[in-house]
């Protein structure tokens, strides 16, 4: 059995996330103490506790101290069970976290799956809907995979009620990618959207955002911002922005919140954006960490080059070693742009 202190880096739970993934894939079980120790309230929220269920379900897992507030767990994976699947999350808890954590074991399954999870699609702390599909699913299919991923309705914090659909097929292998130069800027794209709201708020995000990327030197070409009304159990909005290159794209994005101002939406998303552009990062660094875990299921090295080295990233590959032989170079330090090389064992 692995062993995993949850405190573990940036101690939260991306640890035990990645460590049911590889779990159901390596077909190894792990017992994880300490478990999201880093955080206010620590051991397992709602969220948590629903990855380890979505997980032990597909995988038939046996499992021990699965409760809310548990700050140790033992996961016994069996074998990967292709179906179609609903989660309830209950809360405003992201579903996009449930997903990424259960979708690289299907896509390894017998055969094809689709899944439902009801929840947050835009909440603090983790990439929403829009993030998921324009950009870690670009991703995705340049790997491999095969996936077509909905919204029915948006869920934003902290009412959620939000639902999205995931149809995965399933994968023969896993490809490298290798981007070390981004190339020239193509197209700057983006999403002004509310849930509930009036549409006057996402014109307003749209127009501090053409104002805030007219004074940035790197854009050269106007950017083309779409304004949408998102179907929502709740009030929200968000803003979101494509940067799309001639090898790779980046992508960034903010949400709204009870008091914070349409501009200041527009403002964190642009100052992701002008940061990623001050340097010769090729992935975003959110993307950084969540690509290097089924990059390490590739049939061959890969490496590319993120704008800033995060904790996140950090973490999430001294997990990926403790289940496999695969070698993860990041070089520099973090807080800083550094190159990663991806090595399968």
């Amino acid at each position: 059995m692995i062993k995993i202190d949850g405190s573990l880096g940036e101690g939260g739970g991306q640890i035990l996330r990645t460590a049911l993934t590889l779990s159901a894939i390596k077909n190894k079980p792990f017992e994880m103490f300490n478990i999201r120790a880093g955080r206010k309230k620590p051991g397992l929220a709602p969220q948590h506790l629903q990855c380890v269920q979505a997980m032990a379900r597909i995988c038939d897992a046996e499992i021990s101290g699965a409760e809310i507030g548990s700050a140790s767990l033992k996961f016994y994976p069996g074998e990967i069970k292709n179906r179609d699947y609903y989660f309830e999350i209950g809360t405003a808890g992201s579903v996009s976290l449930v997903l990424q954590t259960i979708f690289l074991p299907l896509s390894l399954a017998k055969g094809s799956s689709s899944v439902t999870i009801r929840g947050g699609t835009h909440v603090p702390f983790s990439p929403c809907f829009h993030y998921l599909k324009e950009q870690w699913l670009f991703y995705l299919k340049k790997i491999g995979f095969d996936t077509r991923l909905e919204m029915v309705r948006a869920g934003f914090y902290p009412k959620g009620g939000g639902e999205i659909k995931i149809f995965i097929k399933h994968v023969k292998k896993v490809c490298p990618l290798v981007l070390m130069e981004r190339g020239r800027l193509r197209n700057v794209r983006g999403i002004s959207a509310v849930g509930n709201l009036d549409l006057s708020i996402a014109e307003r995000q749209k127009k501090q955002a053409m104002e805030r990327m007219a004074e940035m030197s790197e854009i050269k070409i106007s950017p083309e911002i779409e304004i949408i009304t998102m179907p929502a159990f709740a009030k929200g909005t968000m803003l979101l922005f494509m940067c799309e290159f001639e090898n790779s794209q980046c992508c960034y994005f903010s949400l709204g919140a009870i008091g914070k101002r349409a501009e200041k939406v527009a403002d964190e998303a642009c100052e992701g954006l002008r940061s990623f552009l001050e340097t010769k990062g090729v992935i975003d660094e959110h993307l950084a960490d969540q690509i290097i875990l089924p990059l390490s299921l590739a049939t061959d090295t890969s490496g590319f080059i993120t704008p800033k080295i995060t904790q996140h990233l950090l973490t999430n590959a001294e997990v990926i070693r403790l289940f496999s032989n695969t070698k993860i170079q990041i070089e520099d330090s973090p807080g800083v742009e550094g190159e990663v090389i991806i090595k399968s064992g």
